[in-house]
C-alpha cells in the first residue's frame, strides 16, 4: 500500500494508515454479536468497495474487496469470531495492563509490566496455540525519543542546576510514556471504561463480576500501528488480511496437471467456437466444465479473461431479447448522439423514427444501432459495467471502429490488456471477424441452450441437418431476411439482387416457394417506384394535384426529387422519403387501369411502414385474386423466415401416457415459480422462460410436447399471446397439432384466469386477427367459439371501439 493511494480511506471513508482491524473495517462496533449487522455492514462496505476509480488503483481495489469478504466471513464463522475476539482481548489486555508505581531507574519499564500471553495459561483453550509477543517499541519511536532527549538536553543547559534537579522526575515521565497515535474510528459504544492510573501490582487478580471483555484503551479502535507486531498479520501494513492466524485461509492450490492444462486449453477452444456460432450458452458450458479443474497462474489469467467475456456476450443479449419482448410505443431510445422513439408495433414488426423518418422494420431484423440503444437501456448494473459489456459486444461487430471499442473498454475500467488479448484471441479463432452470418440472435425467437446430440436417441434426432446444410440454410436465411428488408427500405432492385445471389443455395422445395414469392413482392414493388419515377418526370411546374382532396403544387420535379408547395411553405422529397400516399398517388396515375395495377398497389402496401397486412389484403381482392394468392402474398411480410425449422419432419401427437411423466418432472420444476407470481408480468415471464426450455428440448419428444404446453398456458395467463403465437408456432413446426384449437384454448384459458380488462382486451383483439385465418382454413365451429369469446371479453374490456370491431367480425359473411 503506497502513501499517494489510501484505499480504506478512498473507498470506506476510514481515516487510518494501515489495515484495520475486521470490526473497523466493517464500521462495527467492536465485538459485535448481531449477525444481521455484520452482513449488512459487510454489504455496505462491498457496495462501496464496488465501484471503479482510476485504472492504476484497481488492483489496491481488488485487494480490498477480498479483505472485506475474509473479514465477513472472520465474523459469521462462530468459531473463527470467537477466536478472532481472544485474540483483541488479549491485545487490550495487554495494553491496559497496569505499570509498577516505582521501578529502579535502570528497569525496563514496558517489558516489566507485559502481561502473560493468555494463550500460556489457558492450554485448553482452541486458540492456546497462538503466542501472543508483549509489544516492543520500535526502531522508529526509539529514534524520535532519542532525538527529543537531545533538543531537551540543550534547552535545559543553561538552567539552574537546581530546576534541571526539580523537573527530572517529570522529564522522566515525558520521555518515557508512549506518544498517542492516530485512532481509525471512535467507538459509537466503548465496551470499557477509561482506564485510571496504574495502582495494582502486577499480579493483583481482575476484579471479580467484570464480563465485559477488554475494548480499546479510551473507548478507541486500535490503530494499525496498535496492533501490528502484537498480533501477527492482524494490523500490519506489511502483512495481508489473509495471513491472519484466527481466520481459515484457502488452502494452497492443487498444481496442474498436463492433462489438466490441455482440458482447459480444448474449454476454451470451445468456448471461442460458440462465440462464433453465437452460441454463448455452449460457451458458458464448456468453462463450467472445467471452472474448478487446477490452473497455472497463466491458464487462470486466460480462464478468467474468457468466462468475462461469455458473461458479458450472454449478458448483452438477455438485456436485449428482453429488451425487443418489452418494447412499447412512445418509447424513446438513444445510443450515442441517436435518439429513437418507437411509433408502432406489432407480433412481428416494429416501426420506429430517426433523423426525422419513420422506418419499419421486423422485430429480428432491427438496425444494429436501435439494437445497441434497446440492450443498453435494459443492461443492469453500474455504468462502467454497461460500458464493458458494451464494448465486448462491439469487439464481434466487423461495422465497430476498434479505437472506439478501446476508448470505451478504457472508460469502463477495464484491463487494457485483457482486450488486447480479447482481440489475439478473436482473430485465431474468429478469422478477425464476428462468424460467416454476422448476425445476432434474433429478438423475437426463444433462444435456448443446444442439445448434446450424442445424448439423443436416432428418432430423437429426425430433422437435424448436416453442418454444410445448415450452413447453407443460414446463408438463404440471411439473404431472404436482408432481401425483404430492402424492400421495405425501398431498395426493390438491391432487394432482386439478394434474391438472385440466395437462389444457388434452395435446395428444400418449401424454400423454393418462399423464395419465389419474395421474388414477386419485390418484382412488384420495383414496378411500382418505376411507375412513380416516371411519373415525376412528367409534373409539369406549377400544376396543381388533388391527392385525395388535399391541394399541392408541383415546384419542379425530376425522375429523383419533386419539390411542392403545401400549406404556404415548400416541401422537397425524394424516393426515398416521398410519403406513402404520394407514392401511390402517382402510381396510380402512371399506371394503366387493370387488375395488374391493383397487384403492383397492394404489394407496395404490404411492404411500406404506413400500410400493413390488411390494407394490403383489400386492395389485393380488387385484383381478383385467389385467398391462396393472396396469403402468399402477404406471408412474405409476416413469415419470420425460420428456414431450418421448414426441414424438421412433424411428430405425431404422444399420448396422455407418454407424456404424463415428463408433464409432472416439468411441473415439479416450475412449480414454485408458478406459484410465487404476483402479477400478469411474473406469468408472461414464466412462459417464455418456458418456451425456451421447450425449444431446448429433442424435437419431437415427449418433454418437448409436455413443455410446449406449460409454456403456452403460463403466457395465456399473463395475457402475453404474442408469446403465446409463438409458441403455438413452434409447437405446430415440431407436432401435428391444431392451432387453431390451442388459439383458442389459450383465449379460454386467459378469460378464466383473470379479470384484467387489459387481458380482456388482449383476447379480443387476438381473435380479430385470427378468426379470418380460421374461416379461411374451413374452421368454422372454432372461428365462432373464438367469436362468442371475444364478444365477452370486449365487453369486459369496457372498450366501446373493441366491442365494434368484434361486432363487425361477427356480421363477417
Amino acid at each position: 500500500m503506497t502513501q499517494a493511494t489510501n484505499p480504506y480511506q478512498m473507498w470506506l471513508g476510514l481515516n487510518v494508515t494501515g489495515r484495520p482491524d475486521c470490526y473497523t473495517l466493517l464500521g462495527l462496533p467492536m465485538y459485535e454479536t448481531d449477525t444481521g449487522k455484520i452482513m449488512v455492514a459487510a454489504q455496505n462496505a462491498m457496495s462501496r468497495a464496488s465501484i471503479p476509480m482510476a485504472p492504476a488503483d484497481e488492483p489496491l481495489r481488488q485487494t480490498l474487496i477480498s479483505e472485506i469478504q475474509l473479514a465477513q466471513n472472520c465474523l459469521l464463522d462462530p468459531a473463527q469470531k470467537q477466536a478472532y475476539d481472544q485474540q483483541l482481548q488479549a491485545y487490550f489486555s495487554s495494553q491496559t495492563a497496569p505499570v509498577a508505581a516505582a521501578q529502579p531507574a535502570t528497569a525496563a519499564p514496558v517489558q516489566a509490566a507485559a502481561p502473560v500471553s493468555p494463550a500460556a495459561t489457558a492450554s485448553s483453550d482452541s486458540s492456546g496455540d497462538i503466542q501472543l509477543k508483549s509489544k516492543k517499541p520500535s526502531a522508529a519511536s526509539s529514534a524520535k525519543s532519542r532525538a527529543k532527549n537531545s533538543a531537551f538536553g540543550l534547552y535545559m543547559s543553561g538552567a539552574a542546576i537546581l530546576l534541571l534537579a526539580a523537573v527530572a522526575g517529570g522529564a522522566y515521565f515525558i520521555f518515557t510514556e508512549p506518544a498517542d497515535e492516530p485512532v481509525a474510528q471512535n467507538d459509537p459504544e466503548p465496551k470499557v471504561p477509561t482506564p485510571q492510573p496504574p495502582v495494582e501490582k502486577e499480579d493483583e487478580e481482575p476484579e471479580k463480576g467484570r464480563n465485559t471483555p477488554p475494548g480499546p484503551k479510551s473507548g478507541k479502535r486500535p490503530t494499525s500501528n496498535d496492533l501490528a507486531s502484537s498480533i501477527p498479520g492482524l494490523g500490519d501494513p506489511e502483512e495481508t488480511m489473509a495471513g491472519m492466524p484466527a481466520m481459515d485461509t484457502k488452502p494452497p492450490e492443487p498444481m496442474a496437471t498436463a492433462e489438466d492444462q490441455a482440458e482447459l486449453k480444448t474449454a476454451i477452444e470451445t468456448a471461442w467456437v460458440g462465440i462464433s456460432e453465437n452460441d454463448f450458452a455452449k460457451s458458458s458450458i464448456a468453462l463450467d466444465e472445467v471452472r474448478k479443474l487446477p490452473k497455472t497462474p497463466e491458464g487462470k489469467t486466460d480462464f478468467d479473461r474468457i468466462d468475462q467475456f461469455v458473461q458479458d456476450l450472454m449478458a448483452y443479449n438477455k438485456a436485449l431479447n428482453d429488451g425487443t419482448a418489452s418494447l412499447r410505443e412512445n418509447e424513446e431510445l438513444t445510443v450515442g448522439s441517436t435518439s429513437f422513439t418507437v411509433t408502432t408495433i406489432d407480433d412481428n414488426r416494429v416501426v420506429i423514427r430517426f433523423a426525422g423518418q419513420n422506418k419499419g422494420y421486423e422485430r429480428g431484423q432491427l438496425p444494429d444501432g436501435f439494437q445497441r440503444a434497446i440492450a443498453i437501456s435494459r443492461l443492469k448494473g453500474e455504468d462502467t459495467v454497461k460500458q464493458r459489456v458494451e464494448a465486448s459486444y462491439l469487439l464481434l461487430s466487423p461495422k465497430a471502429d476498434i479505437e472506439f471499442v478501446r476508448d470505451l473498454w478504457t472508460q469502463s475500467g477495464a484491463d487494457g490488456g485483457a482486450l488486447a488479448a480479447l482481440e489475439a484471441g478473436k482473430k485465431k479463432y474468429l478469422g478477425g471477424s464476428m462468424m460467416a452470418s454476422n448476425t445476432s440472435p434474433k429478438p423475437t425467437e426463444m433462444t435456448s441452450t443446444p442439445t448434446d446430440t450424442n445424448t439423443m436417441t436416432p428418432m430423437e434426432n429426425t430433422g437435424s441437418m448436416p453442418a454444410d446444410s445448415t450452413a447453407n440454410v443460414d446463408q438463404l436465411t440471411g439473404l431472404m431476411k436482408q432481401a425483404r428488408q430492402q424492400i421495405i427500405d425501398r431498395s426493390a432492385a438491391t432487394a432482386q439482387q439478394l434474391i438472385a445471389q440466395a437462389a444457388p443455395l434452395v435446395t428444400a422445395p418449401k424454400h423454393q416457394d418462399k423464395l419465389d414469392h419474395l421474388k414477386e413482392v419485390a418484382d412488384l414493388n420495383q414496378q411500382f417506384w418505376q411507375a412513380v419515377s416516371s411519373r415525376l418526370t412528367k409534373l409539369p411546374p406549377d400544376s396543381d394535384l388533388d391527392v385525395n382532396g388535399t391541394m399541392i403544387r408541383v415546384v419542379e420535379s425530376d425522375a429523383n426529387r419533386l419539390v411542392i408547395r403545401m400549406d404556404g411553405e415548400n416541401r422537397r422529397y425524394t424516393l426515398a422519403d416521398i410519403p406513402a400516399g404520394l407514392a401511390k398517388f402517382l402510381a396510380e396515375q402512371e399506371l394503366p387501369t387493370q387488375a395488374e395495377t391493383k397487384k403492383i398497389i397492394g404489394a407496395f402496401l404490404l411492404m411500406t411502414p404506413d400500410g400493413g397486412p390488411e390494407r394490403a389484403r383489400e386492395e389485393l381482392a380488387t385484383a381478383f385474386l385467389p385467398d391462396e394468392e393472396i396469403n402468399n402474398l402477404v406471408a412474405v411480410l409476416t413469415d419470420p423466415y425460420k428456414l431450418a425449422d421448414d426441414l424438421i419432419e412433424q411428430a405425431t401427437i404422444p399420448t396422455e401416457a407418454d407424456i404424463s411423466a415428463p408433464a409432472a418432472a416439468f411441473q415439479e420444476k416450475w412449480n414454485s415459480r408458478i406459484q410465487s407470481a404476483q402479477r400478469l408480468d411474473d406469468h408472461a415471464k414464466i412462459g417464455q422462460e418456458m418456451a425456451a426450455a421447450a425449444m431446448a428440448m429433442p424435437n419431437g419428444s415427449p418433454q418437448q410436447f409436455a413443455g410446449f404446453r406449460y409454456a403456452l398456458a403460463e403466457s395465456a395467463r399473463g395475457g402475453d399471446f404474442a408469446t403465446c403465437s409463438q409458441i403455438i408456432h413452434d409447437w405446430h413446426t415440431r407436432f401435428a397439432i391444431d392451432e387453431g384449437e390451442w388459439h383458442l384454448k389459450a383465449m379460454q384459458l386467459a378469460a378464466g384466469s383473470s379479470m384484467s380488462s387489459k387481458v380482456h382486451a388482449a383476447i379480443a383483439q387476438h381473435a380479430i386477427k385470427h378468426v379470418p385465418l380460421l374461416e379461411a382454413d374451413g374452421q368454422e365451429k372454432a372461428a365462432i367459439a373464438m367469436t362468442t369469446l371475444a364478444e365477452d371479453s370486449a365487453t369486459k374490456a369496457r372498450d366501446k371501439d373493441l366491442v365494434e370491431a368484434v361486432k363487425q367480425l361477427s356480421s363477417t359473411p
